[in-house]
């Protein structure tokens, strides 16, 4: 794979616009607990990119890749002391800047590599995706938009493949730097997850925001999709506004290295089928958590 900054402009006009695809890692910096490090999801997100590379060599060997640096950005990131977080109009005009820049040269593939579960952030980059579709037809895709509503809304085929249970495997109960992020880190470098992890005692959550569940209920009557999706926002809000709040959600203790290689197989495997459709020139609309509220995204941090 070659990288983009380390390019010449001949280089670059000497590549098949059909068949250049551009990957980029995209995630925030932010506090994961008191055992992993404040680039936990960007760690994770090169891994994850570096598997889509190995994937899509394989099933696609007659097409480039190219590496674009990683974006250090996301909007949402936990409101805890060390995070670094933007807006997601200001998530939404980079990455629309960066894209239009590829679309403007003929390029039409710019796939992302994400581990943040942020809902302006996952709201942003579909907003965009969809805008660069219908202006250039250009494939922004982002597969842990998908991913990400698999995980909270314990999809069955999803869950059997990852073989991992309800509060292990990212979903409201093991939101953030819990046995899954922490798995994750196991498989991508052990060195970097604090060696005491499993003396970090569990973080549970604590009572959803009323309101909002209450909301989700009534809207459930019309739209079994708006219950759940409003159930994850009032777990979320429940989280972040708790004036104990841990910076971590989950129980790091149950966290290892296969779980965390469990989660990255099938993770790739959900980015082909998006990967594939793309190459193929089919449209491909991603609906993430509170995808019926996209509005949410232009509220400020």
């Amino acid at each position: 794979m070659q990288e983009y900054i380390k390019m010449t402009m001949r280089e670059v006009e000497s590549l098949d616009r059909e068949k250049t695809i551009f990957l980029m890692s995209v995630s925030p910096i932010e506090a994961h607990g008191p055992h992993l490090p404040l680039g936990t999801d960007i760690f994770v997100a090169e891994e994850l990119q570096r598997r889509y590379v190995n994937a899509l060599k394989e099933e696609f060997p007659s097409y480039t890749l190219i590496k674009l640096p990683p974006l250090y950005l996301g909007a949402d990131a936990v409101p805890a002391e060390g995070s670094l977080s933007v807006s997601g109009p200001t998530l939404k005009d980079t990455l629309m800047a960066l894209s239009r820049g590829l679309a403007k040269q003929g390029f039409r593939y710019l796939f992302l590599s994400d581990n943040h579960g942020g809902p302006r952030h996952h709201l942003s980059i579909e907003v965009l995706a969809r805008k660069l579709w219908k202006k250039y037809r250009f494939y922004l895709i982002n597969p842990f938009g998908l991913v990400f509503r698999l995980m909270v809304q314990h999809d069955e085929d999803f869950m059997q493949k990852v073989g991992l249970r309800e509060g292990e495997m990212g979903d409201d109960n093991d939101a953030h730097a819990g046995t899954n992020e922490t798995s994750l880190m196991l498989a991508v470098d052990p060195e970097k997850v604090a060696s005491d992890y499993k003396e970090v005692l569990p973080s549970a959550p604590p009572p959803p925001k009323r309101p909002i569940l209450i909301l989700s209920r009534i809207l459930g009557m019309f739209s079994e999709q708006k219950r759940k999706d409003l159930e994850h926002l009032a777990n979320v809000m429940g989280w972040v506004s708790d004036p104990e709040m841990k910076p971590y959600m989950g129980f790091p203790a149950l966290a290892s290295a296969d779980a965390g290689e469990a989660m990255f197989n099938t993770r790739v495997e959900v980015a082909m089928h998006l990967f594939r459709d793309a190459l193929a020139g089919k449209p491909v609309l991603i609906k993430p958590m509170l995808w019926g509220l996209k509005f949410l995204y232009k509220l400020p941090e």
